[in-house]
């Protein structure tokens, strides 16, 4: 369990977070109302990516936020191998899965861009996907707290090559432009990158050192922002983004 003070600042950060990538989402569905079909096919990838983030960061956010407001214990939800999942353990498996999409749906974004459809890089991405998304059920996750250790490592290692994968492409299409896009885009790969770093500090050291779950708030910091950025990116200048 990390410190009272750090479950508030979880709670404050995680409304700030659930209210902006909701609000971002809103704009994206709005701005793609006004593009014209081919522009929309690009842009559908963006606006994926954030709505999946969202909506699976509510499952665990959500409860984990009325757990502290309230005080309460969450009800169990089902039994899986003789271990009890309660809202917030359920939440942490969808969010998992969601989070791993929104890299997906961030490379196809990206590879829209450059006009190259399904290369080696996709399906490695894809591939790396249904590796993570077969980890994420095991019960050696142990996702209602009593997780084996390696596990944490396991199913964490596809999906950071997921996230390598795409910041690195991201740093190579810097090179590749000037001006305002070329600040974006190195804007948002340094967000994952910082987004990775303070979750695998979580991953590595919070069991033994709970303070250290609170290096998931400038995480959750990093991804808001990472938004934000690829909102500007992708629909600020629509016509520039199928460029």
């Amino acid at each position: 369990m990390m410190p009272p003070a750090a479950e508030w600042s979880t709670v404050i950060v995680s409304i700030i977070y659930l209210i902006g990538a909701w609000t971002v989402t809103v704009l994206m569905v709005l701005a793609l109302r006004r593009v014209s079909p081919e522009t929309r096919s690009v842009l559908k990838w963006p606006f994926l990516a954030v709505l999946i983030l969202a909506f699976g960061d509510s499952f665990h956010t959500i409860p984990r936020i009325y757990r502290t407001i309230s005080g309460h214990t969450l009800p169990t939800l089902l039994a899986w191998f003789g271990r009890q999942w309660d809202w917030i353990a359920l939440g942490l498996v969808i969010s998992s899965a969601t989070m791993s999409l929104f890299y997906l749906f961030l490379f196809q974004y990206r590879q829209e861009r450059r006009g190259v459809r399904w290369d080696f890089w996709s399906w490695l991405m894809l591939g790396l996907l249904v590796v993570r998304l077969g980890l994420l059920p095991c019960p050696l996750n142990g996702w209602e707290g009593s997780a084996a250790p390696g596990w944490r490592i396991y199913r964490n290692i596809p999906f950071t090559l997921m996230g390598l994968i795409v910041v690195l492409a991201l740093f190579r299409d810097r090179s590749e432009v000037t001006g305002r896009d070329r600040r974006l885009l190195e804007a948002i790969a340094w967000c994952l990158v910082v987004s990775f770093a303070t979750y695998w500090v979580t991953v590595l050291g919070a069991e033994q050192y709970p303070v250290l779950g609170a290096m998931m708030l400038p995480k959750t910091i990093a991804y808001l922002v990472a938004v934000i950025l690829l909102y500007r990116l992708a629909f600020a200048q629509p016509t520039e983004a199928t460029a």
